[in-house]
């Protein structure tokens, strides 16, 4: 992705994509994919940088994503929700709230995301991020009502199987990180939801991490994968 958005015209620093999507499983410790279709979403507040990011995919023809050659066949434009205060979300790529640590060292514990910390990781840097796009500190003090609640019975479901509520992924800095899938409602200003919808969520943004989707958005809904195979065992 980064090679070719060098390629663009113009720039965004606040740009946004998907894991890719399609049939898959993990084996041997990647991810092989069983069908030969796949998706993958971009977003960015300027309409103009999206636009001519995926007609430069286009105009490639092949991209090559780690062992895929990839043929772009289509693509569609999926709207804005209607953004109010408390809206439902489904992770299309990993959550990242959380500074990188080393892998080397005894690993920490991924947070529960039932705790206030979690929620208040995802607040800083959501805050400094929309700061960096020209949001005036009048305009951030309104945004002060922020809350998410992850989705208790995938919660439940999560501690039934004894299963850990974060994966472990590398950035593109190689640097280890736990990433978070899972659904959740998030109670926050309609500015809020709408930079998150366009900028993604969370911590490494901009390299394909903290992308969400609306529960029950029909246009996107073979995309809204809670439960995407892990980068790295």
């Amino acid at each position: 992705m980064e090679e070719v958005i060098r390629e663009l015209p113009i720039q965004s620093e606040f740009y946004n994509f998907s894991s890719l999507k399609g049939t898959s499983k993990v084996q041997n410790g990647q991810i092989r994919f069983l069908s030969s279709k796949i998706s993958l979403v971009i977003s960015a507040p300027e309409a103009e940088f999206a636009e001519q990011l995926v007609k430069k995919i286009f105009d490639r023809r092949l991209v090559s994503f780690a062992k895929l050659t990839l043929v772009p066949k289509a693509y569609q434009v999926i709207p804005d929700p209607d953004f109010k205060t408390v809206m439902k979300y489904v992770c299309i790529s990993p959550l990242v709230p959380q500074q990188p640590f080393i892998a080397e060292d005894i690993a920490p514990e991924p947070l529960d995301p039932r705790t206030q910390e979690i929620s208040d990781l995802f607040f800083e840097t959501i805050l400094n991020r929309m700061e960096q796009a020209g949001f005036t500190e009048k305009q951030l003090n309104e945004f002060a009502e922020f809350e998410i609640t992850p989705d208790p019975q995938y919660i439940d479901r999560l501690v039934a199987s004894q299963k850990k509520f974060a994966r472990i992924y590398k950035n593109n800095f190689n640097q280890t990180i736990f990433g978070y899938l899972l659904p959740f409602t998030l109670h926050a200003h309609p500015q809020v939801h709408k930079f998150i919808w366009d900028c993604g969520m969370g911590l490494f943004t901009t390299q394909g991490y903290g992308m969400i989707d609306v529960v029950g958005n029909e246009a996107a809904a073979d995309l809204s994968d809670t439960q995407a195979p892990p980068a790295e065992n």
